[in-house]
């Protein structure tokens, strides 16, 4: 997950070359549906910083013209399966738009920190096989500035920066990243993909105002046209519900105290 603090070293890390083979038999993509990939773009969210990208990325395949064509499947992964209609879905799906030749790769299972090196070469792999020609991740990042709603951006090449002329983004030029987001972008720094992170400021655990930036973005750059009133409501209501559990910690907390100074308690 992002983080806006500069850094003046970085520490070598060993990256795949384009043509690089890996095969790895706990990580692999399991098809539904065979797709020619070839010219697409991809848009990944898996959860970081304010579920920031996992939010963008559903909210996008629930609102236009998507179907499910993949998922992503580890041995790795934690067994934790979600129930949607009564029926479980895997965790990391791939959904595709075939008039926008648009695919999503939405992940609502944090990916295990000892396994983010493994399950980031295989999906950089898979993205060069099938010859996409255009990543953006969607993440979140923390900057400690209160009300801030920019979007920042990084890109994993010199002709990536391109895409963030008249996007409305910040380029973080020093700083340091981290998960499984930044290591995709630096294995495909060296290939002819087109790539780059957009990154809503995130202040909250379920940061649909974030979200809601990362999909105004993503309007302007892939001219989808897609409201974002529903997830503005969505992030009032999210909003009101922390405050009304906020209240009912301090309520009790107060009646704590006020027991506590009726019946004073004694350590020896």
């Amino acid at each position: 997950m992002p983080a806006a603090k500069p850094s003046s070293k970085s520490a070598p890390t060993s990256m795949p070359t384009p043509k690089a083979v890996i095969r790895d038999p706990m990580i692999r993509f399991v098809e539904l549906e065979h797709i020619n990939w070839k010219g697409y773009t991809l848009i990944e969210g898996f959860p970081g910083m304010g579920l920031a990208g996992t939010i963008a990325g559903k909210y996008l395949v629930e609102n236009l013209k998507f179907r499910e064509v993949a998922h992503l499947h580890s041995d790795l992964f934690m067994p934790i399966i979600r129930i949607h209609d009564g029926v479980p879905i895997f965790p990391s799906r791939i959904f595709v738009n075939d008039t926008q030749k648009i695919a999503v790769l939405i992940s609502e299972q944090v990916i295990p920190r000892p396994y983010v090196p493994r399950v980031s070469q295989v999906v950089t792999q898979w993205i060069l096989q099938n010859e996409f020609t255009r990543v953006i991740s969607l993440a979140g990042i923390q900057t400690g500035q209160k009300n801030d709603m920019r979007v920042y951006a990084i890109a994993a090449n010199e002709k990536s920066k391109a895409s963030f002329k008249d996007l409305d983004v910040e380029m973080i030029n020093d700083g340091i990243t981290t998960g499984i987001t930044a290591l995709i972008l630096l294995h495909l720094k060296n290939s002819d993909v087109v790539a780059f992170s957009l990154l809503g400021t995130v202040s909250i655990g379920a940061d649909y105002k974030a979200a809601a930036e990362l999909i105004k973005r993503l309007n302007k750059l892939l001219k989808l046209n897609l409201k974002v009133d529903p997830l503005l409501e969505q992030a009032k209501k999210t909003e009101k519900e922390i405050i009304e559990q906020l209240k009912q910690v301090q309520a009790t907390q107060q009646s704590e105290d006020k027991l506590d100074e009726k019946h004073p308690q004694y350590y020896a």
